[in-house]
């Protein structure tokens, strides 16, 4: 049967830059619609990936680096995930659905605001890969906010990794929320609505171009994390 290290082991394999895996029981708090047992009932372990996005897009004033990074990287977590299935799935009895960030199930067009069939960000918190940061993103110790993230739900029950208990925000700081020039970015978390409408646009050619990352930009520990809170 396959264990934690077994998946972190062909995780990587395929290119994940960081894997934690979470028991089903951790997801208690999950909005009804959105737990991991309401998209595959036979789930017993959730495992998320990430794979690390590059930096030099956040240090240039044109859009089309972060552009082409976000789609590239983006595809490539789900590939991971997918292959990551394919080959768990060469177990006797292992059942493993791939869980994309992208497409949205639940959109509200009035609002803009659109919602993963699984809070991969959360998802991310109860599998030990970090905190929930003050620009409401997955912080990780190594890799600050520069991830990408995907799941895999498994039906078989497998160790969860320990949950991390530190914060790696300080609560004095406010760039993320004073640079969002949308004004997007409270304490109870991102007017999607307001950011969508700011953070990118349509060209003449057609391209979709993201024209904002200024939340994850400027934080502190955006290419990892320099200074522990306690």
């Amino acid at each position: 049967m396959i264990t934690n290290i077994d998946v972190k082991k062909i995780a990587a394999a395929l290119g994940a830059d960081l894997c934690g895996i979470a028991s089903v029981e951790r997801f208690e708090a999950a909005p009804k619609g959105f737990h991991p047992e309401d998209i595959f009932v036979d789930t017993k372990s959730v495992v998320v990936i990430a794979r690390l996005f590059p930096e030099g897009p956040f240090h240039t004033d044109s859009p089309v680096p972060y552009t082409a990074a976000h789609d590239v990287i983006l595809h490539e977590i789900i590939r991971i995930s997918c292959e990551l299935c394919i080959e768990l799935e060469r177990n006797d009895g292992v059942i493993a659905v791939p869980i994309p960030s992208e497409p949205y199930e639940y959109w509200d067009d009035d609002k803009k605001e659109g919602r993963g069939i699984l809070s991969l960000k959360h998802a991310g918190v109860l599998a030990g890969l970090g905190s929930i940061g003050r620009n409401h993103l997955l912080v990780n110790e190594k890799y600050g906010n520069r991830i990408v993230l995907g799941a895999v739900l498994l039906n078989v029950a497998l160790e969860g990794d320990p949950i991390n208990a530190r914060r790696f925000c300080d609560d004095n700081c406010n760039l993320c929320i004073d640079s969002c020039p949308a004004a997007a970015i409270t304490a109870g978390g991102v007017n999607q609505r307001l950011c969508r409408d700011n953070s990118g646009y349509m060209n003449k050619k057609g391209y979709f171009l993201y024209t904002c990352n200024a939340c994850r930009k400027v934080c502190p520990n955006g290419a990892g994390v320099k200074l522990l809170i306690k």
